[in-house]
């Protein structure tokens, strides 16, 4: 036999198609596989992005919950401390997220121990914004700017007073007796 014919043999073979029946039950297997991945996994580890803005109410419940309600926290920082996670494209997607996951979920935290178990922080994201949420409530500061200074949580669970808040020096010398 001639190269030129084992040549044209082989290009009259008939290459095979997958069927209709085919096409439509891989369709229809990867249709399934996806719902089933869905449905198995749970609401925390969920790749979708939670809709909606974090409110100031939404984001002073998820403080409670991470100061354990020990604290009376105040609305002025908050909006404060809010406004500069949401400036941050870093914190905006995982503060979402984790609001849906705590605050939105159908059983709320109360506290933090609640919160760990409910497994919202497993995410990376989640975590770094939690402890983010947390300096931002006990160092009283917002971009090495002041926002709350004899309010911060570090100084509120300090033993001693609290300390002063005026010029340095002995500022009561000054008064009249």
């Amino acid at each position: 036999m001639a190269p030129q014919e084992s040549v044209l043999r082989r290009s009259t073979t008939r290459v095979s198609h997958p069927s209709r029946r085919d096409l439509l039950a891989g369709l229809a297997a990867g249709t399934l596989t996806v719902a089933a991945g869905d449905i198995l996994t749970s609401s925390p580890a969920r790749a979708t992005t939670p809709g909606g803005p974090v409110t100031l109410d939404e984001f002073m419940d998820l403080s409670r919950i991470l100061t354990d309600n020990e604290f009376s926290l105040d609305d002025e920082p908050g909006a404060l401390y809010l406004a500069s996670l949401v400036a941050d494209p870093s914190f905006t997607v995982p503060l979402r997220r984790l609001v849906q996951d705590t605050v939105r979920a159908a059983r709320q935290p109360e506290t933090f121990d609640d919160l760990l178990r409910s497994g919202a922080l497993r995410s990376d994201g989640a975590a770094t914004t939690a402890q983010q949420i947390l300096v931002l409530w006990y160092s009283g500061l917002v971009n090495d700017r002041t926002a709350d200074y004899l309010e911060a949580l570090a100084l509120q669970s300090l033993p001693f007073p609290k300390p002063p808040s005026t010029k340095l020096g002995f500022s009561k010398w000054d008064e009249a007796p």
